[in-house]
């Protein structure tokens, strides 16, 4: 399997981010303001089916902040991605978007902060796990 580092540390920025991060209170997820999510647990998958398991490294961006109405992730100052559409299903916040050759989708609960990102690569798929917390 490729180094998961390489498409994910771009990839990754299209998403979410890393550290255990604290819930903060309910209903902040909503996307009425801007907040920070981290990837605890990171799966990435080949076109065979492997899998593998990672643990966040200095690799991938370490904290990814959320900014819905400004319509973008920031995983640093030189480093956004543009949110290509904002869904509210069931108490879940859901963002898409995609650039570079990859797709991905976040689902964060609205009242707890959990999070769940899939990154799309033509020959790789990684599904990120996390929380995201109020700076």
């Amino acid at each position: 399997m490729k180094p998961w580092s390489m498409p994910l540390a771009s990839a990754l920025l299209i998403a979410t981010s890393v550290a255990p991060a604290t819930v903060a209170a309910a209903g902040s997820y909503d996307g009425s303001r801007p907040f920070l999510c981290a990837v605890d647990m990171i799966m990435e998958c080949d076109s065979s089916g492997r899998c593998e398991r990672h643990l966040p490294d200095a690799s991938a961006p370490r904290f990814i902040r959320v900014d819905v109405a400004g319509k973008v992730i920031t995983a640093d100052a030189n480093r956004k991605s543009p949110l290509g559409s904002v869904m509210h299903v069931d108490g879940e916040l859901i963002v898409q978007g995609g650039e570079n050759g990859r797709g991905w989708s976040a689902t964060i609960n609205e009242n707890t902060g959990r999070m769940a990102v899939a990154l799309i690569d033509p020959d790789y798929t990684f599904s990120l796990f996390g929380a995201c917390t109020n700076p």
